[in-house]
């Protein structure tokens, strides 16, 4: 697989969405014009699909209220660890997030850092690295010649030179809380827990409008989401960027998929149809960088789409067939992984409104029993992102209360990253254009939460 670290778009492939998007407009309007139940039809499906996502993350968000107890462990009961960390391109966060690795609350004899970089870097991220080992024999800089490119074939790699009896993942973007190994390690001690991840926060919030927004929409997942997922018995997943795993896990389980582009989501797929659980522990938290321009937005996420999208279609069957898993964590996979294709019919909500208001009839629902509805659904990334900025109050480094005036902005925000989604869908399905791993770009600033990690907390 090939890495990028910018997408090309070309003359031709603008044109072919050109007419990929009026031949989607057509499908949408033209059978109207003879058979006008048509608008009824498929308005009401689509904005059924739309509350249905709509009441599920809000009974995520109930399930997520309150957290779980946290395990501890006794120092002397404390296992062996070993963090791969994946590096390609990464000069301009390595000097802020290595820092926060050395100063994790963990016995020194019982943890090293795995920094797997590519021969093929084109900055300094073997200089950044190797200037960290003179004064700290955990970190160990392992050059890997590329013959094969992505994110998955160097974690693999990684995954292979350890023999610790914990394997932590994590992208080279990540500034990490202290307390984050040992209550990782507490967790793993359940068998039947196969990997625990924590949450993910942004330590660029404030960078610019795209960070503050990218922000809201993490929390909204992180916190509400996916441990409302776990909460409930659904479908928690590995991130990624953040997880810690039982070694004999990899040894059952295999490794990572090196020929997809969201490896951790079918590779979570696969824990939980071993009969593993992916425990979710918001206690644990690391600080990652997002995206800071709507072109590296688009390009990270159009990657994800796909990606899901990917697994869905691998794994579609395999689900269906499971008998290591309940009914219930099967429909939930399903409904996750199906909700990846989804956006390429919820897409048509926006010409569906148009019409709506030029007097065509888009669903069966009353006027007044719509009205209601659609405040609904409209409010609900606003009344997610209430939730979970008021739950992180508690935090020890709670989000700034000025994020209250932008949480109108989420509604064309989450149309944009729909809209993503049907780009995707169009990549992956109706163009089959071949994929490559487009790398997010880095910003370069200096992240004021980063430095506050290796004291306590990140804030």
């Amino acid at each position: 697989m090939e890495v990028r670290t910018t997408e090309g778009i070309s003359y031709k492939y603008f044109l072919c969405y050109l007419l990929i998007g009026t031949i989607y407009l057509g499908l949408i309007i033209l059978p109207g014009l003879w058979w006008p139940i048509y608008y009824t039809v498929l308005g009401s499906l689509v904005f059924g699909l739309i509350l249905f996502f709509s009441l599920r993350s809000h009974i995520q968000a109930g399930f997520a209220l309150r957290k779980e107890p946290v395990k501890e462990l006794q120092e002397e009961s404390l296992p062996t660890v070993s963090i791969v960390i994946p590096s390609f391109n990464e000069e301009a966060v390595l000097r802020q997030t290595i820092p926060t690795v050395q100063a994790l609350d963990y016995p020194a004899d019982r943890i090293e850092f795995l920094y797997l970089y590519e021969s093929a870097s084109t900055d300094r991220t073997e200089e950044v690295i190797q200037s960290f080992t003179q004064n700290d024999p955990r970190i160990k800089p392992i050059c890997r010649a590329t013959t094969k490119a992505g994110k998955a074939p160097i974690t693999n790699d990684g995954i292979r030179q350890v023999k610790s009896q914990i394997i932590g993942i994590f992208d080279a973007d990540h500034a990490l809380n202290p307390d984050l190994v040992r209550l990782a390690a507490a967790q793993l001690q359940d068998p039947k827990v196969g990997c625990v991840r924590g949450r993910c926060r942004i330590r660029n919030t404030t960078q610019n409008l795209v960070t503050r927004l990218v922000a809201m929409e993490r929390d909204m997942v992180e916190r509400l989401g996916i441990y409302g997922a776990y909460r409930i018995g659904g479908f928690s997943n590995f991130g990624g960027g953040h997880g810690f795993f039982r070694r004999e896990v990899f040894e059952k389980v295999g490794l990572f998929d090196e020929d997809i582009l969201t490896e951790d989501i079918d590779f979570s797929v696969r824990l939980h149809q071993a009969g593993y659980e992916i425990k979710v522990l918001p206690q644990m938290q690391s600080w990652e960088e997002a995206p800071f321009s709507m072109r590296s937005l688009l390009a990270q996420r159009k990657r994800w789409s796909r990606g899901w999208m990917q697994v869905w279609r691998k794994q579609a069957r395999a689900i269906l067939r499971c008998r290591t898993m309940s009914r219930f964590k099967k429909l939930d996979i399903g409904i996750s992984l199906f909700s990846s294709v989804a956006s390429v019919l919820v897409m048509a909500v926006v010409p569906l409104i148009t019409l709506g208001l030029a007097g065509a009839k888009t669903s069966w629902f009353g006027p007044r029993v719509s009205l209601w509805l659609w405040m609904y659904v409209t409010m609900s990334p606003v009344s997610l992102a209430w939730i979970a900025c008021i739950l992180d109050q508690e935090e020890a480094s709670p989000p700034g209360l000025g994020r209250y005036f932008l949480l109108p902005l989420l509604i064309p925000y989450i149309l944009f990253l729909i809209f993503i989604g049907w780009l995707g869908f169009g990549d992956e399905f109706l163009l089959r254009r071949p994929y490559s791993y487009v790398k997010t770009e880095r910003s370069n600033e200096i992240s004021p939460n980063t430095a506050v990690a290796t004291e306590c907390y990140s804030t």
